[in-house]
């Protein structure tokens, strides 16, 4: 088996860094390059410095020009030629999953009859080798289906110390309309501290019927029990997830409990009252939290009524957090790790094709993103620490959080006489 060269790719990575140019862009150039030789002497059955050709299997031929598209950017490299017969290499056809998941819902649209002219402006962003053909359609779902279906029905563990659970909302066309179809997703937190996308399903809404299918395929995965289930306030999915995993706290995402309660004030107001309401989710502990929140619920109770209103009968259910660890605390009082990352990613990668032909072809590119995301948490440091003893270089961590707790009581106490 022909063994990469090291000493060659420590050369590439050094000359790239020497340059300091567009650093990731060439040093993928130059890497990519270097396989491709490696696949041409392993073809050939010849060594480049090896000079007696007889010992091979055929004869160098130069090199084509052939452009690759990748997410640094098109990347121009130099296509190995062999006399005797056709240089074979996947490397020109192993896009990112997702990016076949885009490709094939491309190409679905021109099947399906959407202007060529307006496809033709988008598959010129992703690249200019795309056969508009059913045969190619096929090959990637015959590619992607088996992966994306083991995927989403792999075994899960029993347990996991926080569920996440959110919403995220494609343009999906059926019966010749647009409709906007919910797609949900779950993750986990694990005992180790590790991030696991659980499920995800497109759906016709965001009903309770439609969230407990949703958490009962997880159960039926082997999820069994939740340390803590974060979600908005979706009256479907907090009944679901009560009855679900019954005794499991809940907290509210006070990201869009913020959002709820300054739409209850006119814009120039609402700077004043959101800072107010940072105080509430920055406190040392619960107690404090609930004492600036009565404070504000009194300030805004003559001028806005409502605010209190949300206040007094709310606020409960965004605090849950304050009675976990410290060093949890910014990541599991909001539903960010979905809505802010995940979801975010797949409305900006989405925006490419805009409508999508179908839900088949929506839920492929949604899990193709997700799969590479879900790779990349499993091979990357933990999100969070689950022990406060687990890691000894972590005590200046604590340390730097608890002087940062102590100057931020402070602060609240100087800044509770304004209010």
């Amino acid at each position: 088996m022909t063994q990469v060269n090291i000493t060659k790719l420590k050369e590439i990575y050094q000359e790239a860094v020497e340059k300091d140019e567009d650093f990731m862009r060439e040093l993928l150039t130059k890497v990519l390059q270097e396989l491709l030789e490696i696949e041409r002497d392993k073809q050939i059955g010849v060594k480049e410095y090896i000079r007696d050709e007889k010992q091979g299997k055929g004869l160098r031929n130069g090199y084509k020009n052939r452009e690759l598209n990748t997410r640094l950017g098109k990347l121009k490299l130099l296509k190995p030629q062999i006399r005797e017969f056709p240089f074979k290499t996947d490397m020109f056809e192993n896009y990112q999953r997702s990016e076949k998941a885009l490709i094939s819902a491309i190409i679905q649209m021109v099947i399906d009859g959407v202007s060529t002219n307006k496809v033709k402006k988008i598959t010129d962003k992703l690249s200019s080798d795309l056969s508009f053909s059913k045969s190619t359609v096929s090959r990637l779902m015959k590619e992607l289906d088996p992966m994306i279906e083991s995927w989403r029905t792999e075994k899960l563990n029993e347990n996991y110390a926080y569920l996440i659970s959110d919403a995220c909302y494609f343009y999906v066309r059926e019966n010749s309309k647009v409709v906007k179809r919910p797609l949900l997703i779950s993750v986990g937190v694990d005992k180790t501290g590790y991030r696991k996308i659980l499920g995800v399903d497109m759906k016709i809404d965001e009903s309770e019927e439609s969230w407990r299918e949703h958490i009962l395929s997880l159960k039926e995965r082997g999820l069994k029990t939740v340390g803590l289930t974060i979600s908005d306030k979706h009256k479907g999915l907090v009944k679901v997830l009560e009855e679900e995993f019954s005794g499991s706290p809940h907290q509210r995402c006070m990201v869009h409990f913020e959002r709820n309660l300054l739409s209850k004030v006119p814009a120039k107001e609402r700077k004043m009252l959101s800072s107010y309401l940072k105080m509430i989710y920055n406190c040392p502990d619960k107690e404090m939290a609930f004492k600036i929140a009565n404070l504000i619920s009194d300030k805004y109770r003559g001028r806005y009524p409502k605010v209190s209103k949300l206040l007094d009968e709310n606020v409960e259910e965004t605090l849950t957090f304050y009675s976990y660890l410290r060093h949890h605390h910014r990541k599991i009082r909001t539903t960010n790790l979905i809505e802010g990352t995940l979801n975010s990613m797949l409305k900006r990668r989405s925006k490419v094709v805009g409508i999508f032909p179908n839900r088949d072809s929506a839920i492929r590119y949604a899990c193709s993103l997700l799969i590479e995301i879900d790779e990349d948490w499993q091979i990357n440091r933990r999100y969070m620490r689950m022990l406060k003893e687990d890691n000894a270089a972590d005590f200046d961590e604590d340390l730097m959080i608890e002087i940062t707790q102590l100057k931020q009581k402070s602060k609240i106490k100087k800044e509770l006489v304004t209010l």
